[in-house]
């Protein structure tokens, strides 16, 4: 009778409490290229969404390129995948050791609601070249999101959130996906953009599952 009477306490205490709800969010994003790392590289557009790395290697195809679209307008939930933005990539031709092996996407994530203002994570870009042969697809050079987590926490109603990428969908271009949707491929001299995924959530650690976006 004790065991019976204490298991009908606990569902009572759930049925009143329940589950935490979500919170929702009203926001929009924007985004920059900063901290690109290679000595020697050559790049412009740092600190801009315009990001221009490696010197062109005389074949007029130019250097690689990034660019990244915010969302104007969000409207979403705590613990719920979100476009943040999507990424535009124009793979060029460029002389070898002048491209940096890496570069970090800072997000900027404007609260309305709730009030929590102006978040910045920045998650870094692995830049990786691939030896160009008569397979477009092995040729295809490509970005890779190596973690999902910033370093960046905030509150809301005393909980601790952070913002989670997901990783990329929806390739529109001459582009492909791989590893998990975290690596983005381009083929040499071509262009393609892909959109950027994420969720605000409590789980703050990168060594939580990242699941690509269904």
């Amino acid at each position: 009778m004790r065991v019976n009477h204490l298991i009908a306490v606990l569902i009572a205490i759930l049925a009143v409490t329940g589950p935490a709800s979500a919170a929702t969010i009203t926001a929009s994003t924007t985004g920059a290229f900063v901290n690109p790392l290679a000595a020697g590289s050559t790049t412009t557009g740092v600190g801009t969404n315009h990001f221009t790395y490696g010197d062109p290697d005389g074949f007029g195809i130019g250097p690689n390129v990034l660019d990244f679209a915010g969302i104007n307008a969000i409207n979403t939930a705590t613990e719920t995948d979100f476009k943040v933005g999507t990424l535009t990539y124009f793979n060029g031709t460029t002389v070898v050791g002048s491209t940096p092996t890496s570069v970090a996407l800072k997000v900027s994530l404007n609260f309305t609601t709730p009030p929590a203002g102006n978040q910045d994570f920045a998650f870094t870009l692995t830049l990786n070249s691939t030896p160009n042969t008569a397979d477009p697809i092995a040729s295809a050079d490509f970005v890779d999101l190596p973690s999902a987590f910033s370093s960046t926490t905030f509150t809301i109603s005393g909980q601790t959130y952070t913002l989670q990428l997901i990783g990329f969908q929806n390739v529109v271009g001459d582009g492909f996906l791989a590893s998990s949707a975290t690596e983005f491929h381009v083929e040499e001299g071509q262009q393609a953009s892909a959109d950027l995924f994420g969720r605000v959530t409590t789980n703050l650690g990168p060594s939580a599952p990242r699941n690509p976006p269904a």
